[in-house]
């Protein structure tokens, strides 16, 4: 067991399910560092459930054993995003490993893999749908109109949604179209945690983004080295994941067994 103590779960969750989302995974080390410390994370805050997104996890894109890895590690699900498909060995690994997601609405009914797993679970059945935007992104079907089918067609006591997008207008706006629907509407993508995680009125748990599973001292989870040589003189750079200063951002939820609303939600950055 790592020798690391880590502070006490924002609060406890006996009866509920207790649930960790966590943002966008960027580069080898920090998949290392889930493997490291996610197991001990979820033994002492006695987590029933985790999702991370893993879409970045060797820099742009995630290969079939960095996804393996996170899948080792303790999370439930792995989802993805528009770098998901970049990364041939992914797709043999999406159309044979169900708990890894690729955005739904992202390709055709050729594309490998899916974006919605439902995962039966002592406290209620676990639905967890994984979409893309269409704002400033590549083309992407409707994503609300696919999640209304995916919702009649997977019933579940709990949905988990990881929206992959870039606009923040389209983020909160697909939140509250999911309000009393879904346990949990997150955004992923942009690798800066908002300040805005909340329970909507009838009782969705949701923040605009996670954050990252990456190197807070880089240039969203990149060296900065390349990317201020590219801002300043417009020259190709290749853009290096981070391997200092590895932090996990996302939320920590509480889910009501009964209606499976999120009946207490907290955002979390942890240094590890």
């Amino acid at each position: 067991m790592p020798n690391k103590r880590f502070a006490p779960p924002p609060f406890e969750c006996a009866h509920c399910l207790s649930t960790l989302f966590l943002g966008d995974v960027v580069g080898p080390t920090s998949v290392l560092r889930i493997k490291k410390y996610l197991p001990q994370i979820k033994k002492e805050w006695k987590i029933d459930f985790i999702v991370v997104n893993g879409e970045n996890a060797d820099g742009f894109g995630m290969n079939a054993n960095s996804a393996q890895t996170l899948l080792n590690s303790e999370v439930d699900v792995v989802t993805g995003g528009n770098h998901t498909l970049k990364a041939f060995s992914i797709h043999k690994a999406l159309d044979e490993n169900p708990q890894i997601l690729r955005p739904h609405n992202l390709g055709s009914t050729k594309t490998p893999g899916s974006g919605v797993i439902t995962i039966p679970h002592p406290k209620g059945d676990i639905c967890v749908i994984n979409l893309a935007g269409q704002v400033y992104m590549e083309n992407a079907d409707n994503p609300f109109n696919t999640v209304d089918t995916l919702l009649q067609q997977n019933p579940a006591r709990y949905y988990l949604v990881d929206f992959h997008a870039e606009a923040t207008g389209e983020k909160i706006s697909l939140a509250h179209h999911l309000d009393g629907q879904v346990s949990l509407a997150v955004g992923t993508h942009t690798h800066v945690q908002t300040a805005d995680a909340r329970i909507l009125p009838k009782g969705t748990g949701t923040i605009t983004d996670l954050g990252i599973c990456g190197s807070s001292s880089s240039i969203l989870g990149m060296k900065p080295e390349g990317i201020l040589h590219y801002n300043i003189h417009h020259l190709p750079s290749k853009f290096v994941p981070s391997g200092k200063d590895i932090q996990f951002q996302g939320i920590f939820a509480c889910l009501d067994p009964e209606t499976g609303n999120c009946l207490k939600l907290k955002r979390i950055n942890i240094d590890v």
